[in-house]
Formats: structure tokens, C-alpha cells, sequence
């Protein structure tokens, strides 16, 4: 199934802000490409201002020289003020005698904080300082200053910006109650899916039931993405006489597991979805699943479940940060408290698959609808030129 290329275009004129390379596919985890090529899709100017040489420089000898001052503390330069001052030079340069009817800044707080420009700014985002700190443990354990620092750019990147886009309400929630933004500014767009196109339905039609339910997990963390409890959810099925199959993809049980060889799991350490064979497997894994199974532990949107919803596959995660946005109750999934173990996972997939076409069928094809109607190119794209059109073109 096609992205879709909108027949008329937006007019608006749009700058697409960006310290890293949205052309590669690999920067943000794929979120600016695959942004990038919806704007391009639906407006008819979309410029790229950037990649920025500010982020390689200042990483260097200066973060390897902060981590000697800050010993026992860390210093994240990322969301500094000094970060900030160098990129308001960059982009000034980069935007000098260049006219726009907004400037789009997608997950880049710190590079429009201090930036100075008579076009509108438009923030986007799936969290806040705020809620990432403490949150995920390779953003904790700050200096004060760095505390400090990182809720200064993020208000400071808020107040600037005369539209807020948050990917879920968690992170919105953030913005308007951690950060004093009017909810009248603040709006939720989710991100989305990481995928070249969608497949066709009938390539994904799962009408003739399998005799084996084939799960997935998906991810390039283990302990963080809830791999122990994938695994146990599959060992309970097994018990149970379900039968069933795990692929793990992105990463290695570790020892600790209790992980021993099985004909019925398969470990892809590493699968490079911008290799164009290995997309192919990537895709081959989407069709043969029936359920991605992904207790993450903290996760701020969870691209992934998009992806898999396209592929007509129902998601199970854990209720945590942002994942409410993309994941559904009863729609395209189910949410589970963070504290649920395996048996809880097992006790879903097994009620469904064994009644599978008044249960399981039902929630594979609702799964693509939702896609289809909110995490889409073409429905987040039309929402887009919708919300730019009346926030931009009706300037009161």
C-alpha cells in the first residue's frame, strides 16, 4: 500500500530543523526521515536547515574534559545553555535572508531555546526534560546545574514556540503542568511508523488460523524493553500446551534468563532496517507474528507499536510514559501494569489465539485500522496541513 502523495499541496512554506541529518535514516532512531518524507508529501516547500556541526564539536574534547570536572555526577551537554548558545549561531547563519511561514523543530528543544527568528516556531516532541530525567536510567544521575540547565532550555524552547506537537498525552501533560504551557497550544500528533510503506491488507490478512501463535519481541534492550518477561510469557504458554514460537530480534538473552537452546525461539542479535535484505526480514517477521509482545519498563511513544499495527499485528506492552498513545485497549492491543509478570501476557494471548475468530481476528484487523486512521502517512499528514493551515494562515 502506497504512503500516498497528497494531490494539493499546503502552500505553506516550511523549515525542517535539525542538528542531525533527517535524510539519514539511522539519526533519531529513523523518526525525522520518515517525519521529513510526510511534510515533503504535503507541503510544497519543506527546507532542510541543518545538520548542525555544533553537536559533533562541542561532544568532543569538551565532553570528555566535562566528565573529568563532573566525576561522581554527569554534566549533559546535550541540554546546556552552552549547546544552546552554539546552535543559536549555527541556525542564524543557516536561516540568514531565508523567509518561512514556520519553522519546524522535531525533538530539538535545546537547538531552538536560545535561537533568535521572525518565523513562527512549531515544537515537537515525545517528552519533556522533565519526565525524561529519572525516567530512563542513562538520564539520571545529573549535577544540579545540569537540572537546572535542561528544565531552563526546555521551558525556554516551550515559550518560544507558537505551537507545542506532543506524540501522547503523557508528554503534553508534561508541557502544560511542569512547564506552564496553555493547553490552547498544545496538541497531540502522534509519530509515525518507521516503515517505507504499509503492506497491502491481503498481504496481511490472517483469516485461516495458524496452529501455532507466533510471537515477537522487538528490541535492542533487553532488561529495558522487558525481555525477561517475554520469555516468560512464551515458557507459560509452553506449559499450558499452547503451542508457540518466539522470535527475540535486536538482542541477545543474557545468561541470566535462564534462556537454554530451543527449536521453537529464534535470536536475531541485530536486524538494520536501512539494509535493504534485511528490511525484507523485518518485514517477513512482521507477517508471520501474531502478537508483538513487549513489556517495555519505560519508553516514551514506542515507534515499534506503530509498526507493528500496519502489519495488522496486536501489541502488548506495559502501561508506562507515552506508550498509551499508540497502544489501545481492546483496539490494537492491551496495556498491562508495570508489574505484571508473564503469566499475565500468556493469560491474554492464550484467551485470544484459542478463540480466534471471535477474539484474535477482530483485534488483528481493527489493529490496521487504527493505523490506517491515525498513525498513517496520509492520516497524520492531513491533520498536519489541518492544524499548520489554521494555526498559520490565520494570523490575527
Amino acid at each position: 500500500m502506497s504512503m500516498g502523495i497528497a494531490e494539493n499541496k499546503s502552500g505553506l512554506r516550511i523549515a525542517f530543523l535539525s542538528s542531525f541529518d533527517p535524510m539519514n535514516k539511522r539519526a533519531m532512531s529513523g523518526v525525522s526521515y520518515f517525519f521529513l518524507k510526510i511534510l515533503k508529501q504535503h507541503f510544497k516547500t519543506v527546507d532542510i536547515i541543518g545538520p548542525a556541526k555544533t553537536r559533533k564539536l562541542l561532544n568532543g574534547y569538551l565532553s570528555r574534559a566535562l566528565r573529568l570536572l563532573f566525576r561522581r555526577k554527569r554534566y549533559n551537554l546535550d541540554h546546556s545553555l552552552l549547546m544552546a548558545y552554539f546552535y543559536k549561531r549555527e541556525f542564524k547563519r543557516l536561516l540568514k535572508n531565508k523567509h518561512y511561514d514556520c519553522i519546524f523543530a522535531l525533538r530539538a528543544s535545546t537547538e531552538i531555546a536560545l535561537l533568535q527568528t521572525d518565523a513562527p516556531l512549531v515544537y515537537y516532541s515525545d517528552a519533556t526534560f522533565s519526565l525524561l530525567y529519572n525516567y530512563y536510567t542513562w538520564f539520571s544521575g545529573f549535577t544540579g546545574l545540569s537540572v537546572a540547565e535542561g528544565n531552563k532550555i526546555e521551558q525556554k524552547a516551550l515559550n518560544k514556540s507558537r505551537l507545542r506537537l506532543f506524540s501522547s498525552e503523557w508528554a503534553m501533560h508534561s508541557a502544560i503542568k511542569d512547564y506552564g504551557c496553555s493547553p490552547e497550544t498544545c496538541i497531540e500528533m502522534p509519530f509515525p511508523a518507521n516503515i517505507e510503506e504499509a503492506p497491502l491488507i491481503e498481504m496481511i490478512d490472517k483469516s485461516a488460523q495458524s496452529e501455532v501463535c507466533n510471537l515477537l519481541f522487538l528490541g535492542v534492550e533487553w532488561e529495558r524493553k522487558g525481555g525477561q518477561i517475554a520469555y516468560d510469557a512464551y515458557l507459560s504458554l509452553k506449559a499450558r500446551g499452547v503451542k508457540c514460537t518466539l522470535t527475540i530480534c535486536g538482542c541477545v538473552p543474557p545468561e541470566t534468563t535462564g534462556y537454554t537452546s530451543d527449536a521453537e525461539v529464534t535470536v536475531i542479535p541485530y536486524l538494520n532496517k536501512n539494509d535493504e535484505a534485511q528490511y525484507s526480514q523485518f518485514e517477513q517477521l512482521m507477517y508471520n507474528s501474531h502478537f508483538l509482545i513487549l513489556p517495555t519498563r519505560a519508553e516514551c511513544y514506542g515507534i515499534v507499536f506503530a509498526e507493528a499495527s500496519a502489519f495488522a499485528v496486536p501489541s502488548l506492552a506495559t502501561n508506562t510514559g507515552g506508550v498509551g498513545a499508540v497502544v489501545k485497549d481492546g483496539i490494537n492491543g492491551c496495556k498491562f501494569p508495570p508489574e505484571a509478570g508473564g503469566r499475565a501476557y500468556a493469560d491474554f494471548i492464550e484467551e485470544h489465539f484459542t478463540d480466534y475468530e471471535s477474539k484474535y481476528l477482530p483485534l488483528s484487523r481493527n489493529s490496521r485500522k487504527f493505523y490506517d486512521e491515525n498513525l498513517s502517512p496520509a492520516a497524520i499528514g492531513a491533520r498536519l496541513v489541518q492544524i499548520l493551515e489554521h494555526t498559520f494562515l490565520n494570523k490575527n
